[in-house]
């Protein structure tokens, strides 16, 4: 990887460049998944699957960003992730107490619960909806790091 001559640009944006190529080096690395986790999730998504009946097709497009299809199989199966992943009871109730537990770098946790907090201030009135509007807003406000689906 070669250099990048810095004498061309202010003190301060070159301190502000280094500060957010750390920042973002860090931020990736602290939401890598072990291939334990990667397991894990492959062994909830496949029961998901079966548990909530869901179009395996309309899943796949929630990973690449596609949350256009709203419909009650896909919210479920949001629960469902959500549940088995230890993010959320059955009554729809997110445990931000583990969520950030699993941070694994402790300066990222004030802004990973900021949008915590943030993404569950749209409550849904069943427990699979605030589940699903919970997973929409983590996309949308952080799409390299919504993990869950």
């Amino acid at each position: 990887m070669g250099t990048v001559s810095t004498e061309h640009y202010p003190a301060h944006h070159v301190i502000t460049m280094k500060a957010f190529v750390v920042f973002a080096v860090k931020l990736v690395a602290a939401q890598a998944l072990t291939d334990e986790q990667k397991e894990k999730l492959k062994k909830h998504k496949t029961e998901c699957l079966a548990e909530t009946k869901v179009d395996e097709q309309l899943v796949s497009k929630l990973k690449s960003g596609d949350y256009k299809t709203e419909n009650e199989q896909l919210k479920k199966y949001a629960l469902c992730m959500l549940i088995k992943s230890e993010l959320m009871t059955k009554e729809g109730k997110f445990k931000k107490d583990i969520a950030l537990a699993k941070v694994t770098n402790p300066a990222d946790r004030p802004q990973v619960e900021k949008l915590i907090d943030t993404c569950l201030a749209n409550k849904g009135n069943t427990p699979h909806q605030t589940a699903w509007n919970y997973v929409k807003c983590y996309h949308e406000k952080d799409p390299k790091h919504a993990i869950f689906l």
